[in-house]
């Protein structure tokens, strides 16, 4: 569960509840600085705790971190960590030695108020039988496939993290550095990058009324064909969570209310209560929910080699056309985004050097103004 998803769940949940036409409500201040936190106790593993506050809603993708809360993960049994959050408002706790025999609960302190769940029992996460694609929709449609064979998850929740290669359209040899034309660095890897990207949907799923606790081609997401995704090399890490039925209807109602938003329905803005509370004060709303367990996931590799043989629809296209320009107007281009590819220089009768510069756009030569030049550790060689 995403900050941003809690807020335009209840921006479109003030928007639209109880009236038949979308308005722009008055916000009441009991909708402002409401404290929203994300994160999910994983015993066994690393823990995340997102904090943040609601801000206006009428600008309600305008996140405002929560910094320096205290966050402590206490077991019943006597166990307890804690961290700070940073000027993200993110806190990670190191929870690998968690025992799933102990029940454990989230506490913030934070501007002198305390905020916490019940103590809340462990779910343990079935693992994730396969991760696979299949050619849909001139596009790779991942699914994900599990089961439980003690029948005893049911509720299941997924998010992931997408990671791809890109690559510089051309090699460069030269850069413009102190006011001068020097040569590149080889050292310094501008051809070869990795992107990442974090789910924002909330994926569901659930077996409740089926007789087996297997889930078959659950949609993770839709990856384009021309899309710079998989011009090269795609991975997608997916994560699986086993909830709760108290868990799954809260996230279940979130995905509504988010998928609709700017519609016609009947809900509420205390539906977006959570499994957090001030114990000092009933009254004050705490938006989020927080779960406890194991968490099980598996990756995917999916190449260009992959795509159909033929077809525009399979083709990323990048607009890099190079140009050449003068010595004299090499500022003005440079000042336009632009990057040089090579120098040419040109012997002229009378001994002069005539020169000029191949170049291109600059994300077109150096591939760390669309990601990180550092290769993944899971990476590939080849």
């Amino acid at each position: 569960m995403k900050p941003l998803q809690i807020y335009i769940a209840l921006f479109s949940m003030l928007m639209c509840s109880g009236c038949k036409d979308p308005f722009t409500p008055e916000v009441s201040a009991h909708y402002r600085n409401l404290l929203v936190v994300e994160g999910f106790i994983h015993i066994g593993g690393e823990t995340t705790i997102r904090i943040s506050r609601t801000g206006d809603l009428q600008d309600w993708q305008n996140i405002k971190p929560e910094k320096n809360a205290t966050v402590f993960v206490e077991g019943g049994g006597g166990t307890s960590l804690s961290g700070t959050t940073g000027e993200d408002g993110r806190c990670v706790l190191a929870t690998q030695q968690l025992d799933m025999d102990e029940k454990y609960r989230l506490r913030i302190v934070s501007n002198g108020k305390t905020y916490q769940t019940d103590y809340l029992e462990g779910k343990e996460t079935p693992e994730i039988d396969s991760l696979n694609f299949r050619i849909e929709d001139k596009g790779f449609q991942i699914y994900v496939n599990t089961h439980d064979q003690r029948n005893s998850t049911r509720y299941y929740n997924w998010d992931y993290q997408e990671t791809w290669e890109i690559r510089s359209a051309f090699t460069s040899a030269y850069e413009y550095k102190n006011g001068e034309v020097v040569r590149r660095d080889p050292a310094v890897n501008i051809e070869y990058c990795w992107a990442d990207a974090l789910s924002t949907r909330i994926l569901l799923g659930s077996t409740e009324r089926l007789s087996e606790d297997r889930v078959t081609l659950a949609p993770v997401v839709h990856v384009k064909g021309n899309s710079v995704k998989v011009a090269h090399l795609y991975s997608i890490l997916v994560r699986q969570y086993g909830l709760t039925r108290e868990a799954y209807q809260y996230l279940e109602n979130m995905k509504k209310n988010t998928e609709q938003i700017g519609s016609i329905f009947d809900s509420q803005p205390s539906e977006l209560k959570g499994n957090l509370y001030n114990p000092s004060d009933s009254q004050e709303q705490v938006l989020g929910w927080v779960s406890a367990g194991t968490i099980s996931q598996k990756r995917l590799f999916i190449s260009y080699r992959d795509k159909p043989e033929a077809g525009s629809d399979w083709v990323y296209g990048q607009l890099c056309e190079p140009f050449t320009a003068s010595k004299d107007s090499l500022l003005y281009y440079l000042g336009g985004r632009n990057a040089i590819i090579s120098e040419n220089r040109f012997p002229q009768p009378n001994g002069e050097i005539f020169i000029n510069y191949t170049m291109a756009k600059d994300d077109c030569i150096d591939c760390r103004l669309r990601g990180s030049n550092v290769k993944p550790t899971y990476w590939p060689n080849n």
